[in-house]
């Protein structure tokens, strides 16, 4: 039986006091897990990853659907899983006019963003589970995984809440993730630091948060 490989960082729940921990990407590790348990397929209607994309000055936030995905379950404890990321289902949820919520949305599809004619999906895939015990912010486990956006792989740990209800599983993960991990560099003033004077507080933060919501049932 394969054994599960741990990769853990320390991390906090997001609340709106206290905004969730960055995932410190690191390079892709081997997918060595327990997957011996049963099977709970993601119930795509029902899951869904919101996202906050942010300036100095003002936020977009919207939503982004899974397409397909399982998680296992062994001794009731979480031990692999993983899920396809529909990405050109990005939507946004803030801009009420219609044209610059097109805009927008067509830009991320874009190539200064996902490039989605190139990249239309992503994928993470669980590399290590572990329970955390009498957590201060609600936290039941902490999940490592390898996610690849635009071709290239990245390891992160998300914090997550998991409830196993019998034929039900429910994860809810929330993280913030540094977009120049994955090469979405545009006006990163991290990257073009001369942009600072001209964008001012207009320039697109590097970081973005997540918040993962997945429901698996019983196949």
């Amino acid at each position: 039986m394969k054994k599960i490989v741990y990769l853990f960082v320390s991390a906090a729940m997001f609340v709106a006091c206290n905004p969730p921990p960055a995932a410190e990407a690191v390079a892709e590790q081997i997918v060595a897990i327990d997957s011996i348990g049963t099977t709970y397929f993601i119930d795509t209607a029902g899951s869904i990853l919101n996202w906050t994309g942010e300036t100095l000055s003002y936020q977009h936030s919207g939503t982004m659907r899974l397409s397909e995905g399982n998680l296992t379950v062994k001794d009731g404890n979480l031990t692999a899983g993983n899920f396809i990321l529909d990405i050109k289902s990005i939507k946004d949820l803030d801009l009420t006019n219609p044209t610059k919520n097109a805009y927008l949305v067509g830009h991320l599809n874009d190539t200064d963003f996902f490039n989605t004619k190139l990249y239309p999906t992503g994928k993470f895939v669980v590399t290590g589970v572990t329970a955390l015990i009498n957590d201060t912010t609600g936290n039941t486990h902490l999940i490592a995984g390898n996610l690849t956006l635009k071709g290239i792989t990245k390891n992160i740990v998300i914090p997550t809440k998991v409830a196993i209800n019998g034929d039900a599983v429910e994860a809810i993960g929330n993280v913030i993730v540094n977009r120049l991990d994955w090469g979405v560099k545009f006006v990163s003033t991290t990257v073009f630091p001369n942009l600072k004077a001209q964008l001012k507080d207009k320039a697109i933060k590097d970081e973005f948060k997540v918040v993962l919501d997945i429901k698996a049932k019983k196949g």
